[in-house]
Formats: C-alpha cells, sequence, structure tokens
C-alpha cells in the first residue's frame, strides 16, 4: 500500500488521531441496552492494548471485516480457478459470483426479522456459523471434477446468506450496544464497526497477490483465498456464544411456546401495519432503500469493471492476474483511509451531509473520467488516482452513509428487519451493475460507463437529500 503524502507532521498527526479514535470507540464504558444482541449482562472484557473492548461491538466489527473479505474474494479465486479449469464459460463464473449477491440478499431479509424476534444475540451466531460453513466448504470441494463450479455456486450461496444476515444484525447491535443517550457517540460507533469492512477490502487483493507471488499450485491457491474467509468469523464466534441474554429463557412448555409463535406473527404484522399507517416511515424507509440501491449499482459495478481501467491504462492482460491484484490493492488502500476520516468527522457534519457530499464528487469525478478518458490515457497515474479517489469519496461518503443511516433514522422496534430491507436493496443495485456494466462497456465504451455512473451518483444525492432526515447530535 502506498500511504499518501502529507505535506508535513500535522498530517501524519490528524491520521493518528483518526486511528486512536476509532480504537476509544471500541472501549466498553457501560451496560448493553434492553433486549436481543446488543442487550446484554455485563460481559468479559477482552484487553486489546489495555483497551477493553465490549464483546457485541468485536462482534460486530469482525462480522464486517468477514463479510467485505467473503463478497471480493470471490472475483480473484475465480481469476486463479480459470487457470486450472481453462475450458470454463463465462456464464458458470457468472452464476458463481452472483450466488454470493443472491444469497447476501436473502440473509438481509431473513435475519432482519430473526433479529426482531429471536434476538440480536442469536441472530448474529446463525450468521457466523453460516458464513464459517461456507468459507470452509468452498475450499474443500472435490478435486478434478467438472461440477466443481456447481458445487461452488451452492457453497457461496451459502456464505452469501451468512454475510447478508451481517449487514442488519451489526447496524443494529452497534447502536443499541450502548445505554448513554449520547447520540453522537452511537453513531461513531456504528462508523467505527463499519470501518471494518475497508480493512476486508484490502485484504482480499492483499491475500490474492501473497498467493499469486509464491507461486501457489493451482489447485491450492484458491482455496487457500475462500478458506481464509472463515478465519473471522472463528476468531469471534467463541465471544458471539458467551454474550448472555439480559432476560432469562422462558419456561418451555406447549402454551409458551404457542405464545411466542403468536408474538412472531404479531411482530411481523405490526411492522407492516407501521408502513401502512405512517407516511414519515415510508419516506425513509424509501430514501434508505433507494439510496443504497443506487449506490451499490455504482460501487459493485466499478469493482467489477476495475480489471478494465487497468488494462486500459498499464497495458495489463486479463491473465496478468498477480498485476490486477497488486493494482487492486493500491486502489482499496487509497479508499482506506475515507472510512477513518468519517468516523472522525462525523458529529461536525451529519452522515446525511457525508453521504451527499460523497455521491456529488464522486458524480465529479465519474463525469471528468468519461469526458478525457481518452486524453488521460497519457497520464496513467492521474487516471488511475482519480479512479481511486472515487472509491475514497464512496467510503468517505455514502457506503458508511447506507450502513449506517438506517440504523441511526429507524427506531429500534423496527431498526433491524427495516434495515434488512434497505440493505437487500443494495445488494440489489450490486446484482444489476454487477451484471450489467461489463455488458453496456462492451456496447457502448468506457466513456459512456463513466457517465452513466456519474447520473447514477448524482440521483443517490438527490434521493438522500429528499428523502433521509437530517440528524442533530444532543449529548
Amino acid at each position: 500500500m502506498n500511504q499518501r503524502e502529507r505535506a508535513s507532521s500535522g498530517g501524519l498527526s490528524t491520521e493518528a488521531s483518526c486511528s486512536s479514535e476509532v480504537s476509544d470507540l471500541l472501549v466498553k464504558d457501560q451496560q448493553t441496552a434492553r433486549s436481543g444482541y446488543g442487550s446484554t449482562t455485563p460481559e468479559v472484557p477482552l484487553e486489546v492494548d489495555d483497551v477493553v473492548v465490549s464483546d457485541q461491538i468485536l462482534v460486530s466489527a469482525i462480522a464486517n471485516l468477514s463479510t467485505a473479505y467473503n463478497l471480493a474474494v470471490i472475483n480473484y479465486a475465480l481469476m486463479m480457478l480459470q487457470r486450472s479449469y481453462p475450458n470454463s464459460s463465462p456464464e458458470l463464473r457468472s452464476t458463481v459470483d452472483s450466488c454470493s449477491l443472491v444469497g447476501a440478499i436473502v440473509g438481509q431479509l431473513t435475519f432482519g426479522y430473526v433479529g426482531a424476534v429471536m434476538g440480536r444475540r442469536k441472530g448474529m451466531i446463525f450468521t457466523l456459523l453460516l458464513s464459517i460453513l461456507g468459507a470452509v466448504s468452498s475450499a474443500l470441494l472435490p478435486w478434478g471434477t467438472d461440477s466443481v463450479y456447481h458445487i461452488l455456486a451452492v457453497c457461496r450461496f451459502v456464505l452469501g446468506v451468512g454475510v447478508g444476515g451481517v449487514y442488519p444484525l451489526s447496524a443494529a447491535s452497534a447502536v443499541e450496544s450502548t445505554d448513554s443517550h449520547d447520540e453522537l457517540k452511537k453513531s461513531k460507533i456504528v462508523a467505527a464497526v463499519f470501518s471494518f469492512q475497508g480493512i476486508g477490502q484490502l485484504l482480499a487483493p492483499l491475500m490474492a497477490y501473497i498467493m499469486l507471488a509464491m507461486n501457489a499450485q493451482r489447485s491450492i491457491g484458491w482455496r487457500v483465498l475462500l478458506l481464509v474467509g472463515a478465519f473471522p468469523g472463528l476468531f469471534v464466534l467463541r465471544r458471539a456464544f458467551q454474550v448472555k441474554e439480559d432476560l432469562p429463557p422462558l419456561p418451555i412448555t406447549p402454551p409458551i411456546e404457542l405464545k411466542r409463535l403468536d408474538l412472531e406473527v404479531s411482530c411481523h404484522s405490526k411492522l407492516w401495519d407501521k408502513l401502512r399507517d405512517n407516511s414519515s416511515l415510508q419516506r425513509k424507509l424509501f430514501g434508505a432503500c433507494a439510496s443504497w440501491f443506487l449506490f451499490d449499482i455504482t460501487f459493485y459495478g466499478n469493482v467489477i469493471f476495475t480489471p478494465i481501467i487497468l488494462q486500459d491504462t498499464y497495458g495489463l492482460d486479463k491473465h496478468h492476474f498477480a498485476d490486477v491484484a497488486l493494482c487492486s490493492l493500491v486502489v482499496a488502500a487509497i479508499a482506506l483511509p475515507g472510512n477513518l476520516l468519517t468516523v472522525c468527522i462525523v458529529g461536525k457534519i451529519s452522515f446525511k451531509t457525508i453521504q451527499i457530499m460523497g455521491f456529488v464528487v464522486m458524480a465529479l469525478l465519474f463525469l471528468a473520467l468519461g469526458s478525457f478518458y481518452e486524453q488521460l490515457l497519457d497520464y496513467r497515474g492521474l487516471l488511475l488516482g482519480m479512479y481511486a479517489l472515487t472509491f475514497f469519496f464512496s467510503n468517505f461518503g455514502p457506503n458508511v452513509g447506507t450502513f449506517c443511516l438506517p440504523a441511526e433514522i429507524f427506531s429500534e422496534d423496527v431498526r433491524v428487519e427495516l434495515n434488512g430491507v434497505a440493505a437487500a436493496a443494495g445488494k440489489l443495485g450490486a446484482a444489476i451493475g454487477a451484471a450489467s456494466f461489463g455488458i453496456i462497456e462492451a456496447r457502448f465504451g468506457v466513456s459512456y460507463l463513466l457517465a452513466l455512473s456519474a447520473t447514477v451518483s448524482l440521483l443517490g444525492a438527490f434521493v438522500t437529500y429528499k428523502f433521509i432526515p437530517t440528524k442533530h447530535y444532543t449529548p
């Protein structure tokens, strides 16, 4: 990773303070809230550099790292797998890639409901188990079989369900992890938890580059990449089980079980009753869903599109996997500080403002890239830098905003379910972007695709401004 240049030591001090603030936000200094995963009795503390980290915040943060890594690493694994199965069709590879996103949509919708009915703790345990199972089974596929892509697609769907459930559960758990009425602190905790996704997005190309640089055997390298995706979940699984529910379990008798079932049905029906009768809640849900949907079209579409930019800029052949992984690593490294900057600056400006600003800057960058793409090919460093900045301002913008705003604008009784709905809308946009960007580029060219990304970004800014309420932080 190339570090950003700084004009003075003051820049170093600023970034150090950002990293310190992220660590401070993960300090356990409180009792937890009323119910569910983020509502527990005091836990066994974990010491990390003399900082006592809350269990539910730690689990949520590492689960986000796992989610980002597992969704990103499949692209590099498929590149390596293609060397072992050179006659495989593009349709098969596309099916495997899309199964993770389809599974994520199912997980976001399912575990939003599970988290509301069974509690955040149980929901998070199930998501971790599914993500671990999906990652391990992906790595242990049979050797030398022509059906490897079909089996891998099933495994990645299972993993997708697990990592998809992380979105609503981790956001709700983070915002409910303190009894404090300090809204600013809650928002910073949610942003700090989400910042671990940036680390996961960085680890995926890093691990791919290491495997390729080591000249790992064709049948081993991609398996190692996929297996590593199980480690974050394994790391925090025990601590997830150790978190205790605030209320003791009810006696297991038939009448009580029937009462629980009635409660589940009632909980689900009340949600839709509230949506039907509350126009303000409808506007919030539309704003959260539409902005996440629009952002993920550009974000995931451009993640898939990155190798084409690198090929045009540096003349990299698609079979030079190590070069592609290295350049993708540089892009991810430039994007990562955007997460830290968001944690530091939220409170001075709201998540809504951060999201609008990020969308607008992304639109300007995409518009400039699309308008002058052919000319910029002669200035490779400038072209790559501008393209990487679109990812920086996605992290210091809608990538964090779309995750944090639903946890902030929805009340506790509907938070986890509606967060899941919004996240699922985002992954639907991701699937559309991933499936369509290659087709659009082939038919109309790179400049048209970048201009389209600018238009989608401007729509995201408009939706955020029109439908997302402004938050005023009060201690």
